[in-house]
């Protein structure tokens, strides 16, 4: 039996831009299958600054607790989620959120970096709350066009998830499930080593591509090596290499 609700919180302050696109696209995956979606800015709500006596407003800690799963979205400001997503999560109130599914999406323009790292702050968030999250997607204007595709594909997956909740059983399974996510356990040299890959998949026939490429290979084969402070030229290189020339296009 699919989900019977999802919410769609979009925390850029951009209505219509990448942020509200990729949530829009995933919230439409859900509806394919016949599940209810509704999406929120929360540009349109008081969200208050942490405190202890901060509370978010009821509609949302409202909409959260009605919902089997929610999808949340965020810009990514200086390696990590804006602050109205993180004031969001400081203050919403879900007294019924452990067993309940969610995905993040972390959107990083111009150089791509923050990625991810940024969707880790979101999965802590899930981790914290007791949420089975799935797909951890991380975005940068160079795989946008990719995964404005894939996250309808995402979207089904969550509709068609049980529809009754399974909490963890401790911390141990809780654990065990967020160590298996992709991108949760990524490092600056990772995160860079992502950023590449995504840059190679654009950039076929372009000036500097074949050397990027062999640097790219050269990193992945230190870092195979367990030699990763090695490798972190030549993912630099790469990543320069291909970064300033579509940065020109």
């Amino acid at each position: 039996m699919t989900l019977k609700k999802v919410i769609g919180i979009i925390g850029s302050p951009r209505k219509g831009k990448l942020t509200d696109q990729l949530v829009s696209r995933c919230l439409d995956g859900v509806k394919s299958k016949g599940t209810e979606a509704k999406k929120v800015y929360l540009i349109d709500y008081n969200v208050p600054i942490y405190t202890e006596e901060a509370v978010c407003p009821e509609e949302l800690n409202s909409l959260c607790e009605g919902a089997d799963a929610i999808v949340i979205g965020a810009p990514v400001y200086w390696g990590l989620i804006n602050g109205l997503t993180k004031n969001f999560m400081d203050t919403v109130r879900i007294s019924n959120s452990k067993g309940k599914y969610g995905i993040g999406i972390s959107v990083a323009f111009g150089t791509g970096k923050g990625l991810c790292s940024a969707v880790q702050n979101i999965y802590r968030f899930f981790y914290h709350k007791g949420f089975r999250a799935i797909e951890p997607t991380p975005v940068s204007r160079f795989n946008f066009e990719q995964v404005i595709e894939s996250i309808f594909t995402s979207g089904q997956r969550l509709a068609e998830l049980p529809s009754e909740k399974e909490p963890f059983k401790g911390d141990r399974d809780r654990i065990k499930y967020y160590e298996k996510l992709n991108f949760l356990n990524n490092t600056y040299l990772d995160e860079m080593l992502l950023l590449v890959s995504q840059l190679i998949q654009i950039s076929k026939g372009k000036p500097g591509f074949e050397i990027a490429l062999e640097e790219y290979n050269s990193a992945k084969n230190l870092i195979l090596q367990g030699k990763r402070e090695d490798a972190i030229d030549h993912v630099i290189k790469a990543y320069d290499t291909l970064y300033f020339d579509y940065d020109k296009l």
